[in-house]
């Protein structure tokens, strides 16, 4: 049977990367401990990595990928992961929220008209995802099937810059 994308999974490549150096992220301007990592994971995919960073620790982390457009704007979907040892303390909601703001300022003149959504696809048993969702995103989520497992999930969306 084929699960939902777990984004803890990319959050442990991204931690062991960043301490070993092999990754450089840039410092964002909107929250002290909010830096990004642009990148091309393959042909044609650009995405955008946040990640609330001490030292060499990435705590929490949301990554962005360009999606299918909704409405005739931009989407980008949105995962996020935190650090077993830092769970529990807000740090998802955090990185959530700073990085929609560093996300919507890099975007916004980008854009040739104004608004782009996020959506999180989130598996209906994944209580805590739902409720960072639930916080940052929306409070009202459709019920809808995941595309790649085929799982039952719950999708929250957001429309950011109009």
């Amino acid at each position: 049977m084929h699960v939902i994308v777990d984004p803890h999974i990319g959050f442990v490549s991204f931690q062991e990367a960043l301490r070993a150096g092999t990754i450089q992220l840039a410092p964002c301007a909107s929250h002290p401990e909010l830096y990004v990592l642009h990148d091309t994971p393959k042909p044609g995919v650009q995405r955008l990595t946040y990640a609330l960073v001490s030292g060499s620790l990435a705590k929490s982390y949301a990554v962005y990928v360009l999606a299918q457009p909704l409405n005739g704007k931009p989407c980008f979907g949105v995962g996020y992961a935190t650090d077993v040892d830092y769970r529990g303390q807000g740090l998802a909601t955090e990185v959530v929220q700073a990085s929609m703001v560093e996300l919507q300022k890099g975007m916004t003149p980008k854009l040739r008209s104004p608004g782009f959504y996020l959506e999180a696809i989130i598996g209906t048993d994944n209580f805590a995802s739902q409720k960072v969702a639930e916080r940052t995103l929306s409070k009202k989520p459709k019920q809808t099937t995941d595309k790649e497992s085929g799982q039952p999930a719950l999708q929250y969306v957001k429309l950011l810059g109009c």
